[in-house]
């Protein structure tokens, strides 16, 4: 009763418009936009970034869980998969095509203003240690990534990477650099819409023919029995790091809804 009465006051309550940005969709280029990443390195799983502008679908296992996805191309193809981390209410994992642990995000503090991406065994930089109290819970070891700050009164999230600390800094784990690589927004509208630029380019009022104003944008797709958010992606994009993204701002966008955070 409790969990029908809380799914019918989220549909009330995302019939009215939600976000702040206005959608740069239209205005984006998207043969020629692109996320700056040319190399492997640069992406969360060390995977290839997109080659090509690409449409990809997050299809959701049931309509009460937010965390747990299968992350298919366009020919229906397997590419990640999300699934919750047993035990919490709000981590979450990603798994690559052939199940493999690639990253566990979690929110570190109570307001869910904070989420750090952590990689499975492989460090972000050189002389990295592990972050033994995560690794402990996850039962490997887990390296610092990326932190993603949610500013809930904007309607927008950035991500910054972790990187080592300097001289004066004492934190082997890594710390969270001072310059955002990524800003995804919230549209304002009825249904979940979504997209996301590289901060030090902005949006760009008169795009160029080689400048674009956006890397991707998603949108909700429900009906009775389809839940599954349709993404597009810009060429040299990190597809790894916008699943993570879609799934997050998928949960503050329902605890908004369910009040749960004003």
């Amino acid at each position: 009763f409790k969990i029908r009465n809380l799914n019918n006051n989220i549909r009330a309550r995302t019939k009215r418009k939600m976000g702040g940005g206005k959608s740069k969709f239209a205005v984006t280029n998207w043969d020629v936009a692109e996320g700056e990443i040319k190399t492997d390195k640069k992406t969360i799983d060390e995977s290839k970034p997109v080659s090509e502008h690409s449409i990809i679908t997050l299809n959701k296992h049931t309509s009460l869980n937010q965390r747990e996805y299968d992350i298919r191309d366009f020919q229906n193809s397997l590419l990640y998969s999300t699934k919750a981390v047993e035990g919490t209410v709000k981590w979450f994992d990603l798994f690559g095509k052939e199940g493999q642990n690639i990253c566990r995000v979690q929110t570190t503090d109570m307001t869910h203003k904070h989420w750090d991406i952590y990689r499975y065994e492989i460090p972000s930089f050189e002389g990295q240690q592990p972050d033994e109290e995560a690794s402990t819970k996850a039962g490997g070891q887990l390296y610092k990534k990326a932190r993603v700050e949610i500013t809930w009164d904007r309607y927008h999230g950035d991500v910054f990477p972790y990187g080592p600390p300097n001289p004066e800094q004492d934190d082997a784990t890594g710390v969270v650099l001072k310059d955002a690589i990524l800003r995804v927004e919230e549209i304002k509208s009825i249904t979940g819409q979504y997209q996301s630029f590289i901060p030090s380019k902005g949006f760009l009022s008169e795009p160029g023919e080689n400048k674009q104003p956006l890397v991707s944008y998603w949108v909700w797709e429900e009906a009775q029995n389809t839940h599954k958010i349709k993404m597009h992606l810009a060429k040299y994009t990190d597809l790894a790091l916008h699943v993570v993204l879609a799934v997050l701002s998928n949960m503050v966008r329902t605890e908004r809804a369910a009040g749960v955070v004003e």
